[in-house]
């Protein structure tokens, strides 16, 4: 054995575990550093804390069930608030709801199929005669406007506007809108409604 090997194999400067000679073989006292140990007693009680906060103690609110069925309380909570305040809403005269209609009317683009003064084109139907092919009345509207109709290029815009502002864009084509009368209008369409 050379004088360097003897360097590498002696472990005159290290502890040996007491009690670990076994055939000849000994084992060394070689401790974890420290900044393991942190590390590990960091994570022991990270995981202690975690488990004891989602996991530990019943009905403590944090499981995973207990957490969705208050998300969806929530959810039905917003969705009631939405229907409120589509059924009852802001009371608005009718210039304000025709003003704001008018706003609401350009501002969503129904002006690119239906024309600026609701006069139609080669998309979208003339808004401003009695003649109507999805039905006349105000709920008729809103459903057309709400859900749109794809197929014949009817945007649905539920994720575009609030119900309130899809309810005054309905009563502006039909309080502002039907019977204006505006130039370049399109053929009827549909079938008339009697007022």
């Amino acid at each position: 054995m050379t004088e360097e090997n003897k360097n590498i194999d002696s472990h005159d400067d290290e502890k040996i575990h007491d009690g670990s000679d076994s055939d000849g073989i000994k084992e060394l006292n070689n401790p974890a550093p420290n900044w393991i140990i942190f590390v590990f007693l960091l994570t022991y009680g990270f995981s202690l804390f975690y488990a004891i906060h989602y996991f530990g103690y019943p009905n403590n609110g944090n499981d995973q069930t207990t957490e969705y069925k208050n998300k969806m309380v929530a959810v039905d909570q917003e969705k009631k608030q939405l229907q409120a305040a589509s059924n009852g809403g802001v009371v608005m005269t009718k210039e304000e709801i025709i003003a704001e209609g008018a706003k609401l009317f350009m501002q969503k683009g129904c002006i690119a199929c239906h024309g600026l003064k609701g006069e139609g084109n080669q998309i979208g139907p003339n808004l401003t005669d009695n003649f109507w092919i999805n039905g006349c009345s105000e709920e008729s509207v809103i459903k057309m406007v709400t859900e749109g109709k794809p197929e014949k290029g009817m945007t649905p815009f539920k994720t575009m506007m609030t119900p309130d502002q899809i309810k005054t864009v309905s009563l502006y084509v039909l309080q502002g809108l039907v019977g204006s009368n505006p130039e370049n209008a399109k053929a009827p369409q549909g079938v008339e409604c009697k007022p």
